[in-house]
């Protein structure tokens, strides 16, 4: 790994040493305190992109694209920010998502979906089939990306399974398997000290909340059960310094027994690395992905 990776998750473990819990205690604040706030970044605006700000059916969507005569591009990407279905999108998802417009050329749909406490995943997933259902009569089904990470990447794999009209292929970073209770949770708590920003109280939580009402064992939360068949290629990122990794392990496994095409690409990292540009790898996987766009 990069000599600035290194440092910073080593950083990272020692400040998770302390009482204020380092990298987890900052995030853990935000699935406590939950602000449902969607504003886009002055970095954003300053781009050399066109911004459409689009409002569907009450929740907010940004979409990023290149200048051109034309009013759609040929290609679409369905970008679902992670976040525990209890945040909005970061700095590293804008950063991401200007990246893929500019370098592939294809209309990047930030889409800012319904949130918890508010609304649970099933909430999320009826809206969200309602707006893809949308997005088919703009673009050719072979055309449209759908790129997730966390439980953006939850919800990709979950709409791609609900959805008939399928789409060309997903780009799925870190999903968040092995969410069921009891061994799942233990093997889980095993990993922690191995993840430098996640734990296995931030899962409850999220369990509780983007999760209400809905069992773990559901496709519309666990990709271990979603519906394959006739399912696009995945290009799968995640690292091995996740509270997950066992877990995508055993979701490897079930890909291959399903006929499932797909390509993984794994390091020796942490949780959402691969769209973490700051680091030489994080900076490979997202041109990586541009070119996976591209050759739609």
């Amino acid at each position: 790994m990069s000599v600035s990776y290194r440092i910073a998750e080593q950083a990272c473990y020692m400040l998770n040493s302390l009482p204020i819990d380092g990298a987890r205690g900052m995030l853990m604040g935000g699935f406590k305190k939950p602000k449902d706030n969607v504003k886009l970044p002055a970095y954003v605006k300053r781009s050399k992109l066109i911004i459409d700000r689009i409002e569907f059916e009450g929740f907010k969507i940004h979409r990023l694209r290149i200048k051109s005569d034309k009013k759609y591009s040929s290609k679409a990407v369905l970008f679902l920010p992670g976040g525990g279905g209890m945040e909005r999108a970061t700095i590293l998802h804008y950063d991401t998502a200007m990246k893929i417009a500019k370098e592939s050329g294809a209309d990047v749909y930030i889409v800012h979906y319904p949130l918890a406490p508010k609304y649970n995943v099933r909430y999320a997933l009826d809206w969200l089939e309602k707006l893809y259902m949308v997005l088919v009569k703009k673009y050719s089904d072979r055309n449209i990306t759908f790129l997730g990470d966390s439980a953006g990447a939850n919800l990709i794999i979950s709409l791609a399974g609900r959805v008939h009209i399928k789409p060309g292929k997903l780009i799925v970073i870190s999903p968040a398997c092995g969410l069921e209770n009891g061994k799942n949770r233990n093997i889980r708590l095993a990993m922690e000290p191995f993840d430098p920003i996640l734990n296995v109280e931030m899962n409850d939580i999220i369990c509780d909340n983007w999760c209400k009402d809905v069992p773990l064992d559901s496709s519309d939360i666990s990709p271990e059960y979603v519906d394959y068949t006739g399912f696009p290629k995945m290009y799968l990122y995640y690292g091995e310094h996740e509270l997950f990794y066992p877990h995508v392990i055993n979701y490897i496994d079930i890909l291959k027994e399903r006929g499932v095409t797909f390509q993984k690409t794994v390091k020796p990292m942490c949780h959402d690395w691969a769209i973490c540009r700051f680091f030489p790898e994080g900076r490979k996987a997202v041109k990586e992905m541009c070119d996976i766009i591209e050759r739609t």
